[in-house]
């Protein structure tokens, strides 16, 4: 089961590409700007994106889009993925993804409209966006995970080739300016309060009013996703009704943990391995409650060394729970509490 916050961290993104100023902004700066020219991102629609095959197997994409030709009654299917996570075989899931929409799209009951004039099958554009923390390294393409075979039979290979869009790879870069996507990139590789609060100011500026609310709760839900992963309650979050109140709580997280850190780097100067151990428990109560940090606060009375109270410390921001850090800290210090 996903985490509160992975959840959002999906929505943000399931959001933000369902809005078709952030696919149009995609295909223009990110994939081929002549492709861009081509479509009306006007006549857009979202397709269904659960499918049964003929065997009863169900197949959920995450985003499948119909998008018209200018001036034509042909169209595009442009399927979107989103990982966090280099996956070896994608390239066999979005080609399964493709193959199940076509199969849709060819039953007896499916829509006419599905299909190109004529019953032609549309063509189709795989982008799979990724975020995850190491550079993409799997196959582009399902024919490089076959195994290698020449002549006649090589002709006959199945291939199907997905765009990746690394976003942190892509930030390091310089990017296209006034994009939303340039800005959830930025967001992935520098989550600073600072650059946070820099994002926000240009999406509010912006796009304002009522039209572009969609957008603005995408990047809501992006940072409120980052701030639940510091334990920020949900019933606190549900309560965030605004991008620029979600700012603030993702302002105040980051403060908190500075605040922490430099503490922490104090104390270690300092050599008082006491007064760090009672920052480390401050921080836990914060963070878990009162439940954690008491039994912490004795399993730490052994502990002397500064640098092991340190990793203790890096501990309460690794963990997604109490319990968690408890069981950690007890393998660390031994079980008597």
């Amino acid at each position: 089961m996903s985490s509160p916050e992975s959840r959002r961290h999906d929505q943000s993104y399931k959001l933000l590409f369902s809005i078709p100023l952030a696919v149009d902004q995609l295909t223009r700066h990110f994939l081929d700007a002549s492709l861009a020219d081509e479509l009306d991102f006007k006549r857009v629609e979202i397709l269904a994106t659960e499918r049964v095959s003929a065997g009863l197997v169900r197949s959920h994409a995450d985003l499948l889009w119909k998008i018209h030709f200018r001036g034509s009654r042909r169209h595009l299917l442009l399927a979107i993925e989103f990982q966090s996570a280099v996956d070896r075989y994608m390239a066999v899931r979005v080609h399964h993804y493709v193959v199940t929409a076509y199969h849709g799209m060819t039953a007896a009951k499916a829509q006419g409209d599905e299909l190109a004039p004529g019953g032609g099958l549309p063509p189709t554009l795989a982008v799979t966006i990724y975020n995850g923390k190491t550079r993409w390294t799997a196959a582009r393409d399902i024919l490089e995970l076959i195994d290698p075979v020449y002549g006649w039979l090589a002709a006959r290979q199945p291939g199907l080739r997905h765009e990746v869009l690394d976003l942190r790879d892509r930030a390091r870069h310089p990017l296209p300016k006034a994009n939303v996507v340039s800005w959830i990139a930025s967001l992935e590789l520098d989550p600073s309060p600072d650059n946070v609060s820099r994002v926000v100011h240009r999406v509010l500026e912006r796009y304002p009013g009522a039209k572009h609310a969609r957008l603005r709760e995408a990047f809501r839900e992006w940072v409120l996703g980052a701030a639940a992963s510091w334990g920020i309650g949900e019933e606190v979050l549900e309560e965030v009704k605004s991008l620029k109140e979600a700012e603030m709580i993702y302002a105040g997280v980051e403060e908190l943990k500075e605040q922490y850190r430099e503490r922490s780097e104090r104390a270690r100067v300092e050599g008082r391995a006491e007064g760090r151990a009672a920052i480390v428990c401050r921080l836990a109560r914060l963070k878990f409650g009162a439940e954690t940090a008491e039994p912490l606060s004795r399993l730490l009375e052994g502990v002397a060394d500064p640098e092991r109270i340190a990793r203790i410390g890096d501990r309460i921001i690794e963990c997604e729970t109490g319990v968690e850090l408890l069981a950690s800290v007890r393998r660390t210090v031994g079980p008597d509490v």
